[in-house]
Parts: C-alpha cells; sequence; structure tokens
C-alpha cells in the first residue's frame, strides 16, 4: 500500500470516530453498534476504563488523525517513507494503564510501511482490535499486515515495548539482539508559579486526574512556591469530585489515607485524593506528591538529574525541559513521542 494510500486509512477512521463521538449513525450502521458493544466490555473488564475515559482518548486521537496533522509530522521522514523497500514485522508490546494507550506505536509502524504483531495488555484487549476492525473494513489491504498474538512473540524484525521498570530490564535482555525501544516508567510534574488563573488551575486538574491520573503524562507530582495556598488548587480539584464515587479510586483513597494515619505521615485531604510532601516522582492513584521550592533555577537544576523518570513538566511559563502548559499534559501531538525517543524515525531507519 503506498503511503497516500495509508495516510488516507487513517484519516477515514479518524472520521469514524469523530462521528461516533458526536452519535451520527450509531443507531444505523452496525459497525458503530460493534465497536459501542467493545467500550462497554473493555469498562467491564477494567473498571478504570469508564466509557468517560475511553471517549477522552478517542477524541484527542481524533484531533491527531486528520490530513494536516498526519501530513505535517510525517514530513520529515518524506523521502524514506515513499520508498520501496518492503516493510518489517514490528512486535509492539503495549501497556494498559489508559485506554489504547499503544495507538500511537501502532499508527507508527503502519504508517512506516511495516507490519504489525501486536502483544495486548490482559488490562487493555478490546479496544485496538476493535479500531483494526474498522480500518481493515475501510482497507481490506491492511488485513495481511496487522496481527495479535497471546502466545511467545516469533519472527519480528524489531520490537518496540512498554512495560515498568522492572521488566524493562528483561526486554532489554530479550530484545538485545534485534533493533529495540524499551521504555520505562515515568510521570508529569507540575511546577507553579503562584500566579496561575482558574483556568490554568482547571487545566491543570484535568492534567492530574484525566484517565484516573494512571497515564505516563498524568502529573503525579507538584512544586509549589514557597508560602502557596492549596486551597485555591483544591478549589480546581472539585471538577472531579465524582471520582468519590469510583469504588476503586476510593479504595486507593482509604487504604493510604490508613497508612498516613499509622505512620503519623501528614496529608491534606480533599475527601478524595491526598496531598502529601515526598520527593519521589511517582504517586500511586488517589495521591498526589509535592515539595516545596524557594529558587526556579535551583529546581529546574533538580528536575534535570530526576529526567529519566520525567515525561513532561507542566508549567505556564517556558522552562528549559520538555514542557507544556497547563492542560495540554492529555493532548499530545503526533511529535510528542514517548520518553522523547523517535519512534518513526527508528521505524523508518529499518527500512533503508
Amino acid at each position: 500500500m503506498e503511503l497516500n494510500g495509508r495516510i488516507e486509512s487513517f484519516i477515514s477512521l479518524g472520521n469514524f470516530l469523530r462521528d461516533f463521538l458526536d452519535e451520527k449513525g450509531r443507531n444505523e450502521d452496525p459497525l458503530f453498534s460493534e465497536f459501542d458493544e467493545a467500550i462497554r466490555h473493555a469498562g467491564i473488564l477494567n473498571q478504570w476504563f469508564t466509557r468517560e475515559s475511553v471517549e477522552q482518548t478517542l477524541r484527542a486521537w481524533t484531533l491527531n488523525l486528520r490530513k494536516e496533522e498526519l501530513e505535517n509530522w510525517l514530513e520529515p521522514y518524506a523521502c524514506k517513507l515513499k520508498g520501496h523497500a518492503p516493510g518489517k514485522n514490528v512486535a509492539v508490546i503495549m501497556a494498559g494503564n489508559i485506554p489504547l494507550v499503544g495507538f500511537h506505536d501502532f499508527l507508527s509502524v503502519l504508517l512506516s510501511g511495516n507490519r504489525f504483531i501486536g502483544r495486548l495488555s490482559s488490562d487493555d484487549p478490546e479496544l485496538l482490535p476493535a479500531v483494526v476492525r474498522i480500518l481493515v473494513h475501510s482497507n481490506s489491504e491492511w488485513e495481511g499486515k496487522i496481527t495479535f498474538t497471546k502466545e511467545r512473540l516469533t519472527g519480528f524484525d524489531a520490537v518496540i515495548a512498554t512495560g515498568n521498570n522492572n521488566s524493562a530490564h528483561y526486554f532489554n535482555y530479550y530484545f538485545s539482539k534485534v533493533p529495540h525501544i524499551i521504555r520505562k516508567n515515568r510521570n508529569a510534574i507540575a511546577i507553579l508559579t503562584g500566579n496561575e488563573d482558574e483556568q490554568e488551575l482547571l487545566g491543570l486538574a484535568d492534567d492530574i486526574f484525566l484517565y484516573f491520573g494512571l497515564g505516563c503524562r498524568n502529573v503525579s507530582k507538584l512544586y509549589f512556591p514557597s508560602g502557596y495556598n492549596v486551597e485555591y488548587l483544591f478549589k480546581a480539584f472539585l471538577r472531579y469530585a465524582n471520582f468519590s464515587r469510583h469504588h476503586k479510586w476510593m479504595n486507593n483513597h482509604d487504604y493510604y489515607h490508613s497508612v498516613f494515619l499509622l505512620n503519623q505521615i501528614s496529608a491534606l485531604d480533599n475527601g478524595f485524593v491526598l496531598l502529601t510532601e515526598n520527593k519521589a516522582i511517582a504517586s500511586p492513584p488517589a495521591v498526589l506528591y509535592f515539595e516545596y521550592y524557594t529558587n526556579m533555577e535551583d529546581l529546574l537544576e533538580k528536575i534535570s538529574v530526576q529526567k529519566d523518570e520525567i515525561q513532561v513538566a507542566v508549567c505556564k511559563k517556558e522552562i528549559p525541559v520538555s514542557f507544556c502548559r497547563p492542560g495540554q499534559a492529555q493532548s499530545p501531538g503526533l511529535s510528542d513521542y514517548a520518553d522523547g525517543i523517535d519512534t518513526m524515525q527508528f521505524l523508518v531507519g529499518m527500512n533503508k
């Protein structure tokens, strides 16, 4: 399939998702009904995957699966992408922390002209196959280029694997003889200046709580200027007060509330999230870590030492690290590669 055909297929997918979210034809088209059922079933299998969370990730992808976005993203690789080198078999081991978290890898493998071999997470086994059925329905040529397996991975020329820090050691050893990208745990941080307005704090709340805080781009650590009044932040958090009715979230909240009490650890509690002072970056669900700072330059130097733990920093002012404005952490562009590793360059480099 030529590059233009590959791009058109994903534009068509974006249009389908847009119509689905707008409920255009959802009752008439069997494909819409099938996709709706896949979302419902995904939520049964994984109670973090609420319909709101799934639709949030679909909405984000409709913004990227547009002609202009796709062509701008692929333009730097155009010469290699238009070549006629036969595609390679790329195995992708996917995480399942948030809905369709591996979709960017899936998109990159196929648009680069390679074949996709997917090992799905047991936490998200439904959604990507449902998307593939839509893609194949629009263009049957995809059928032979996409496979999923639950068995031991074989017949691959390269690997992209996402997991935790422990599994990364295993992946690096097991896949050492083939080209590979191995991703570890990362989280987002937020640096507050104390001058954020209401909309910026509401945006930060999204950066923290969308997908129940389980994504690598979710803010898990806050840096406050000395004397910061957290009440303004708690007010912004109220847009997610419905989390108090989500039992898995509140199980975490109640557990860590008890742990902090037993260990006499000070924590601020607004009823559904706990804030506690901690030097670590990654916090568990329903808990946010924070630290105070007095000097921005010293803080940035400190962060640079921890850069391998940080996916992105949220800050209203420009800072010399990978950053975004409040409210943008969960809306990455196609060139915002996980862990800063250019996946597309890796993939087109195999087809020389």
